[in-house]
């Protein structure tokens, strides 16, 4: 096992600890991680967080807190180098193939290619809360006519035509279909700007017919033989479509074997939430963990530097349960979170009021579960893209909710909305339906992309939905057992 700096008694730190840290940490760790391993442009990475924050402009994180560990500040360097690293991609030599809307499935057919990287224009949407709208990305998506009616994924558009946030890539690979008009939008504007393009449909996955033959997805779901027919088929002409890009074939040995490295990515990710949302005291904080989780969609562009990072967050986790440590007090009320919030600082507010995270649903469960290795490559990545929550009945995505509570024994639901999403327009009070039914609350909540002038009313609502957990206690209300 390797060894790191040793870390201090578990706890939340503040932006002045968290340099302070830094500076105190020997010379020899801090040289010790490195992205774009073995290729010309190997590169260490751990920076002291205020490089990001005034050299980057990633002000925000001036005003949030963090987890103390040198696991934690590997993670968050990783996360805030990708720009850097994705230029210093390119000239290594590697195409850099942007893939659009499907969060977690065509990422793992692209690395199998070792002259690739992929990533994801879409999380330019966290871009405007990280700069404190400095960087100017929503006002220019307001002036190319995508308004405060389109979610914060706008920023995506703005941040490909002014070309100062990620490289401008080779090649997109973007699923159309079962996706929101907002994004079909986009992705049609960033298309008609010249890149190379390769469409894919992504269904609608449906309930199968009575008597209709059907596939068990890693979910548990069930979709029609016939959806996921069509839908090899399309992953086989990307596939086809990318060896040509490419001019090499992309085997199905090639992709059998970028399976199996996602895999191992997805075992890691799957041990650090059990750990994280299934003990208490937490061991982990929200912002890290879901930091974790949003990795798992493209691997942060570098695949295996990701695994690492992900292992020495296991580690840490691991060492803090055995030891009963943790960064919250046991006491806190544990509720599952579902969405990705814009402002990150709602996720610290959330913790200092009482709150810990015990179950998440991000939008991409399709890209933590463990990919088929039974079938042919392309029916496994099939299979897998048709466990998108996002792509079928709403109550099914309600029940992955349910049983996230019933697994890590939560005692509530917070659905935070994001303003413009056409999902969140109903998915919050379909949840609560069901949740209802179960005894389990629900709080709905909006966070934009800065909550400066909304944090106090935030804050009043978390206060009583911690309130009514509490009484609940006293009634020694428990959720019944996940079947």
């Amino acid at each position: 096992m390797r060894q790191y700096w040793p870390d201090p008694k578990p706890e939340r730190i503040t932006y002045d600890q968290w340099n302070s840290q830094f500076r105190m940490m020997p010379e020899s760790q801090k040289k010790a991680f490195c992205y774009l391993e073995g290729t010309s442009k190997e590169t260490q990475y751990l920076e002291e967080p205020r490089c990001f924050a005034e050299d980057q402009g990633d002000l925000r994180l001036k005003s949030l807190k963090y987890d103390n560990s040198l696991a934690s500040i590997r993670l968050w360097s990783f996360l805030l180098s990708e720009e850097e690293r994705l230029h210093k991609a390119r000239l290594a030599g590697k195409k850099i193939i942007g893939t659009l809307k499907d969060l977690g499935t065509m990422p793992v057919l692209t690395y199998s290619s070792p002259d690739t990287i992929a990533f994801y224009p879409d999380g330019a949407w966290w871009i405007p809360c990280i700069m404190e709208m400095s960087e100017g990305l929503l006002k220019m998506a307001d002036s190319l006519g995508l308004g405060e009616e389109v979610c914060p994924s706008r920023a995506t558009l703005s941040a490909y035509i002014s070309n100062n946030h990620f490289p401008r890539p080779d090649y997109l690979i973007a699923a159309v279909g079962c996706c929101c008009d907002d994004f079909s939008a986009i992705m049609q504007r960033l298309a008609d700007m010249g890149t190379k393009t390769s469409w894919w449909e992504l269904p609608f996955r449906g309930s199968p017919s009575a008597g209709e033959e059907v596939e068990l997805l890693p979910t548990g779901f069930y979709a029609p033989k016939r959806t996921a027919d069509f839908l090899e088929r399309e992953f086989d002409r990307v596939r086809n479509e990318l060896s040509e890009f490419l001019g090499h074939p992309v085997t199905d040995d090639m992709v059998s074997e970028g399976i199996e490295k996602a895999n191992r990515f997805r075992q890691i990710i799957g041990e650090v939430r059990d750990l994280c949302y299934g003990s208490a005291p937490c061991p982990f904080p929200a912002l890290e963990t879901q930091i974790c989780e949003m990795i798992a969609i493209h691997f942060c562009s570098d695949r295996e530097e990701a695994t690492n990072v992900l292992a020495h967050v296991l580690e840490t986790v691991r060492k803090r349960v055995e030891s009963g440590a943790g960064v919250l007090p046991k006491e806190n009320c544990r509720a599952v979170w579902v969405n990705p919030v814009a402002d990150l600082r709602v996720m610290n507010l959330f913790e200092d009021l009482g709150g810990a995270i015990a179950g998440t649903e991000y939008l991409f469960r399709h890209a933590l579960v463990q990919i088929p290795t039974n079938v042919s490559p392309m029916r496994a990545l099939a299979l897998t893209a048709l466990s998108d929550p996002m792509i079928g009945p709403a109550w099914q995505r309600a029940k992955i909710v349910i049983d996230e509570v019933k697994k890590y024994k939560a005692e509530g639901i917070v659905v935070s909305n994001i303003p413009g999403a056409s999902h969140s327009a109903t998915e919050g009070n379909i949840i609560r339906e069901l949740a209802s039914k179960e005894g389990i609350p629900v709080l709905q909540i909006s966070v934009p992309p800065l909550t400066d002038a909304t944090s106090s009313q935030l804050g009043t609502r978390f206060e009583a939905f911690f309130e009514l957990i509490r009484s609940r206690r006293k009634q020694k209300w428990q959720p019944t057992p996940l079947a």
